[in-house]
């Protein structure tokens, strides 16, 4: 998988994780960890895809009100509405308005599928900042080759979130939707928050309260005192990047990680939780640190 493909819409280790949010079977890169979230895939693999300083949070798509979903419509425009949102679609889209963020799910689930789509809608935990915003879209079905979902956003949007998913028009399957709400006190986040680098500002994680580290290329032993002093649990993943940014990681214990390497980034996953993405240095092999033997977290669209 190429994290090129992470802005089409991937999400844990890219489903909430180390990076990405995927999409389309077989794209689960760290949709969380580093920089990530987000759409996920319909299987996780056991290692993750990584660009250096792409800030993956941008990925896990936010909605507050407004966006506009490209897929195959057939038969008449139609029009639906109910107390927590409207849909309109046209000859290539749906154009969709978010009345009501804290309506029951069902409601949006109707919807959807009152215009076409095989689709379902979940509340999913989140940082208060994201609540009431749209987290995906999952696409567990099979995508044709070469496509995917992508995402655009609207910089100058009235409501919380405007902006476009496209989808091809031979993509027939289910589409699992999120809306966030606020997750309880360590409740694992279905899109993390990017703490390392500090978030850009005009960024969806640059909100007022997120405490950003400026950690990026400091030595672990620092960043992980910063992190314990904030009360804060720690996991890693352990990453090796090639001169053009890219990489490949996976999750290693904390034992294996030395107090001089560098940090490359770390994510929030949790209100007492942070996954710090680490550079491995030149001499330590590709893979030849043993992985950790973890579960790898549910994705948020998984029942």
């Amino acid at each position: 998988m190429n994290i090129a493909d992470l802005a089409r819409v991937r999400d844990e280790d890219l489903a909430g994780d180390p990076v990405g949010q995927p999409s389309g079977a077989g794209a689960r890169a760290l949709m969380e960890s580093i920089m990530a979230e987000e759409p996920p895939p319909a299987r996780r693999p056991a290692g993750l895809t990584l660009r250096r300083g792409l800030g993956l949070g941008a990925l896990a798509a936010g909605l507050a009100a407004a966006l506009i979903v490209a897929v195959p419509i057939v038969g008449p425009v139609t029009e639906y509405a109910n107390a927590a949102v409207s849909v309109k679609s046209g000859a290539d889209f749906i154009d969709v308005v978010i009345n009501d963020p804290e309506a029951e799910a069902e409601a949006f689930t109707e919807a959807f599928r009152a215009v076409g789509l095989d689709a379902e809608v979940k509340k999913v935990p989140v940082d208060p900042h994201h609540a009431g915003e749209l987290i995906g879209p999952a696409t567990p079905g099979e995508f044709p080759p070469g496509a995917g979902v992508t995402i655009s956003y609207s910089g100058d949007c009235a409501s919380a979130w405007c902006g476009k998913i496209t989808m091809p028009v031979r993509y027939t399957g289910k589409i699992i939707f999120g809306i966030g709400r606020p997750a309880e006190p360590g409740e694992r986040y279905a899109r993390s928050v990017q703490l390392i680098p500090m978030p850009p500002p005009g960024t969806p994680d640059a909100f007022e309260g997120n405490q950003g580290y400026d950690g990026y290329h400091r030595p672990v032993s620092e960043v992980r005192a910063e992190m314990e002093r904030r009360g804060m649990r720690i996991s890693y993943v352990l990453a090796w990047f090639q001169p053009d940014g890219s990489g490949n990681g996976y999750r290693v214990d904390a034992a294996r990680i030395k107090d001089d390497w560098l940090i490359e980034s770390g994510r929030q996953v949790a209100s007492d939780a942070v996954e710090l993405t680490v550079a491995a240095p030149a001499e330590v092999p590709a893979d030849s640190v043993p992985r950790a033997e973890l579960p790898l977290p549910r994705g948020w669209w998984e029942d």
